[in-house]
């Protein structure tokens, strides 16, 4: 065989351990010897970029290699780990089975058309393209909010490479992210997350901290020091933007094989019928429940995650609705007093306490012609301490409301989101307590004020979705308030969202809601056809529902 330089190599992970590799010497100049496979990944944990995320549209592009020092005490890579041509590139295990896959942090830039990219597509570079953060800021890239938590910048995350199903852990039971499971739900009737040791025998949202919490614990307790967490928002919206930029990246199905001209986005467990309502050719197996499947079931397995490849995060379009922690709101409904008959309709509640531009959503209404305001938000105009106006035109109708025999309602709130200095592994499951995600205390001390972006002209009804025409969708800001809003997975305005939604977005759902200890979820469930994606968020959620088609993943970062 005829020597090859390492010069010769585009990068070390086309190399396996039947190839030529320097060994000691390793300028481009060297030639290549063989060595054994333990050698070789030795050579790979320090000539290949740990932290790689990869370029978009090639081989293991969204996973990467975690610094062997970083790694959690119980986490140990696959076999094919550090291949980017494997399976396994980036999986790892945990103690108690669970497979995680680990995603490097990024820099992204969103097109603005003006900046070097046509409006929509995104671009992602590693996080050695630049120096630090401030450089990539100036060159015009952001670093993934899903990156910033407990004040500190992470390399990585890992998160779950499926949805958790029950498993023995010593005398206890915990939720695991293993393969071909029962996904668990949080309702008593679909594999209850209630048998979980710590779930404390209850079916609810707030339960699924707990349970998360379990994963490093004794005997399926949960650990209070856990490093685990229920996945935030910030990292269900990373894994929403690698799948984005690689699908725009692609051209082929070789390295993304969820590419479907018109349908560019990863498929799943969607059409109620086990398979996906874009591509039928993929198909679940039951897990006995509906028309559910069971986790990373789906064949092809690489059209379900989020990359088109073996390797990445699996069921992520459907299958079941997903718990996404790091944003709530605080809620109060009020009895409406009077509704004028006016071209801006002026509604009557004292001490309504609103300022122009806050969202209500009115409920409950049923009389005639009055009814046409209710079941949508609206942004509101103040007009006196007592009274403010929407832009609701009930000036011809012929019957005065009727507040004593059929009194409507509004709900108004305040959005929070979590502060980059609070690390989700200390959110509590309470509503009372200064770590809990729910509750005044907890907001005050762990998340900031933030004004979502809804859709509200003419009455916002709730079922939105992401996209809207040739709009902008997601802010290219590197800071502030838009960035924030981007990380979180949330559009740059109400622009970016229209009842019909863009094939871009998966015309993935975007139900915006009013309701107080809101609990987000994502990814939508088995029956949710297209509104159902790696995009699709749900406001509806509160702290202590419980549903059927609703389960959560668990994510940690390096140590």
């Amino acid at each position: 065989m005829a020597s090859k330089k390492l010069a010769d190599c585009t990068e070390l992970t086309e190399i396996s351990a039947s190839d030529w590799i320097p060994v000691g010497d390793t300028s481009a100049s060297s030639e290549l010897k063989k060595v054994s496979p333990a050698t070789l990944t030795n050579m790979v944990l320090t000539q290949s970029n740990l932290n790689n995320i990869g370029v978009p549209g090639g081989p293991g592009f969204g996973v990467g290699i975690c610094n062997p020092d970083d790694l959690p005490s119980g986490m140990t890579p696959l076999s094919g780990c550090y291949d980017r041509m494997n399976d396994n590139y980036g999986n790892y295990q945990y103690s108690d089975g669970s497979v995680m896959v680990y995603v490097p942090k990024f820099y992204y830039k969103v097109g603005t058309g003006a900046n070097g990219l046509a409006v929509n597509v995104v671009d992602v570079k590693p996080s050695g393209t630049y120096a630090d953060t401030a450089a990539a800021n100036a060159d015009g890239y952001a670093l993934h909010r899903a990156f910033k938590d407990g004040g500190a910048e992470k390399p990585g995350f890992f998160v779950d490479k499926f949805m958790v199903s029950k498993v023995a852990k010593g005398t206890g039971w915990v939720g695991a992210s293993i393969k071909n499971g029962l996904p668990l739900s949080t309702a008593s009737a679909h594999n209850p997350m209630s048998e979980l040791t710590a779930s404390g025998g209850t079916n609810a949202y707030w339960r699924t901290i707990d349970c998360a919490k379990a994963r490093d614990g004794v005997n399926g307790a949960a650990n209070p020091s856990s490093i685990f967490f229920v996945t935030s928002r910030f990292i269900h919206a990373a894994l929403a933007l690698l799948s984005l930029s690689h699908g725009q990246a692609s051209t082929s199905t070789a390295f993304c094989a969820w590419y479907l001209s018109g349908s560019i986005f990863p498929k799943g467990c969607n059409n109620d019928a086990l398979r996906d309502v874009n591509d039928t050719s993929v198909l679940y197996t039951t897990d006995g429940y509906l028309n559910c499947g069971r986790t990373g079931s789906g064949v092809i397995f690489a059209k379900t995650t989020h990359n088109g490849q073996n390797c990445g995060v699996a069921d992520l379009n459907g299958l079941m609705w997903e718990i996404s922690l790091g944003i709530t709101c605080i809620a109060t409904t009020h009895d409406i007093e009077g509704m004028s008959a006016a071209a801006a309709c002026e509604i009557t509640i004292t001490g309504h306490g609103l300022v122009d531009g806050d969202y209500v959503q009115i409920n409950a209404i049923t009389q005639a012609d009055w009814s046409g305001c209710k079941d949508k938000i609206w942004a509101v105009t103040r007009t006196g301490d007592n009274t403010f106006t929407i832009p609701f035109n009930s000036s011809g109708f012929g019957t005065p409301y009727d507040p004593i025999t059929d009194p409507g309602t509004i709900t108004k709130g305040t959005f929070y989101i979590a502060k980059e200095a609070t690390a989700m592994k200390s959110f509590t499951s309470g509503a009372t307590l200064a770590t809990d995600h729910w509750g005044a205390t907890g907001v005050a001390a762990m998340m900031d004020a933030f004004v979502p972006p809804f859709k509200t002209a003419s009455g916002g009804i709730f079922a939105q979705r992401y996209g809207s025409s040739t709009n902008q969708v997601f802010s290219e800001a590197v800071s502030g308030s838009g960035y924030a809003l981007t990380g979180a997975g949330l559009p740059k305005d109400a622009n970016g969202i229209d009842t019909s939604g863009t094939a871009t977005f998966g015309q993935d759902y975007y139900y915006q809601y009013l309701i107080n200890s809101l609990c987000c979820l994502a990814c939508g469930s088995w029956n949710n056809s297209t509104s159902a994606g790696v995009w699709s968020l749900f406001w509806h959620g509160a702290r202590t529902a419980s549903h059927y088609s609703v389960g959560w993943r668990c994510a940690c970062y390096p140590v």
